[in-house]
């Protein structure tokens, strides 16, 4: 299969170069090397340009994940020789040998696969970040199987997955041309390929793990204040709660486990930062109406109620700053 990898830089000096290293040191390797820098003020246009048979594109401001690799995507779609497979990855991740072949290869073997992930280290090389993503049902908190774990094969099994982070993620051009890029509106990260996933599998495609590609990632080298990640990741999981829940798991299984998780939380860090992403729900409401009338017929007075689910949280949530 034609394959092409996108890496979205931003202000990635300290890690782009061990990353490219690593992707044009691959086995067997044919594929089309693109790095896309969202408006980076540091050296990381240079070092890319350093590295022979890189096509570098250069965003004036940063875009964020989803619309930086949007970008790349639709560049490539230009190509002549249009490649069947897009791989997503990010400038803080150093790849295996063999990571791009094991990669793609469920995606050579089985049309209905649309999107595969890998097995990701944390720098260690031992302690497991990733192998494969799931969501709990009731509040949409994502989790990845074996985080933290030190891996001894317990995750070498290769499965279908609810989603695969976008650290480093296989796509199938085609099934893209079928359900849309990336979600703009999870700018500037998180959620994004959650949203996808749930897109493709929607579709009947399936989201695959395969234990055989590696990789070793940094993690939250782009938002490094933890208060301002975790307000973004709660916002943007309120966001596709949104747009993907039926109605009424959204107002009878959402509200209820939110009520509960607040409750249990009095005075603490977490309630403050729900708070702040229950404020940015309501600034952000009839955009997340708009995003979740392309997928379920929206009643007035269902719309109404939606309306008022931040409100209601952020009352819940008391007047803590």
């Amino acid at each position: 299969m034609r394959a092409a990898v996108i890496i979205l830089s931003w202000n990635g000096a300290d890690h782009l170069a061990d990353c490219l290293d690593s992707v044009q040191g691959q086995r067997n390797n044919n594929a089309l090397t693109v790095v896309v820098d969202n408006g980076s003020e540091d050296d990381s246009v240079a070092i890319a340009r350093q590295h022979n048979d890189v096509q570098v594109i250069e965003n004036r401001r940063n875009l964020g994940f989803a619309a930086g690799m949007n970008v790349g995507i639709r560049w490539l779609r230009s190509l002549v020789q249009l490649p069947n497979v897009v791989v997503l990855l990010n400038q803080d991740t150093i790849v295996a040998p063999d990571w791009l072949h094991n990669l793609i290869e469920p995606l050579a073997h089985d049309q209905q696969i649309a999107a595969v992930g890998c097995k990701i280290y944390y720098p260690d090389g031992k302690t497991l970040q990733h192998a494969g993503g799931w969501l709990d049902p009731a509040r949409a908190l994502s989790y990845h199987f074996g985080h933290q774990e030190r891996d001894e094969g317990q995750y070498d099994q290769p499965r279908d997955v609810e989603y695969v982070t976008g650290a480093s993620m296989a796509l199938r051009m085609s099934a893209l041309d079928e359900v849309g890029l990336l979600d703009e509106g999870y700018s500037p990260a998180y959620f994004e390929e959650v949203d996808l996933c749930w897109r493709l599998r929607r579709s009947g495609y399936r989201v695959h793990y395969t234990p055989g590609a590696t990789l070793r990632h940094v993690e939250s080298s782009s938002i490094r204040d933890p208060v301002a990640r975790n307000t973004l990741a709660h916002r943007n999981r309120l966001r596709y709660i949104y747009k993907t829940f039926p109605f009424e798991r959204i107002r009878v299984d959402f509200m209820t486990a939110e009520r509960l998780r607040l409750a249990s939380l009095p005075h603490s860090l977490e309630r403050r930062i729900l708070r702040r992403a229950y404020l940015e729900g309501i600034l952000r409401r009839e955009e997340w109406l708009t995003a979740r009338a392309a997928f379920y017929p929206i009643s007035d007075d269902e719309a109404e109620q939606l309306r008022h689910i931040c409100i209601e949280l952020r009352a819940a949530a008391g007047n803590h700053i």
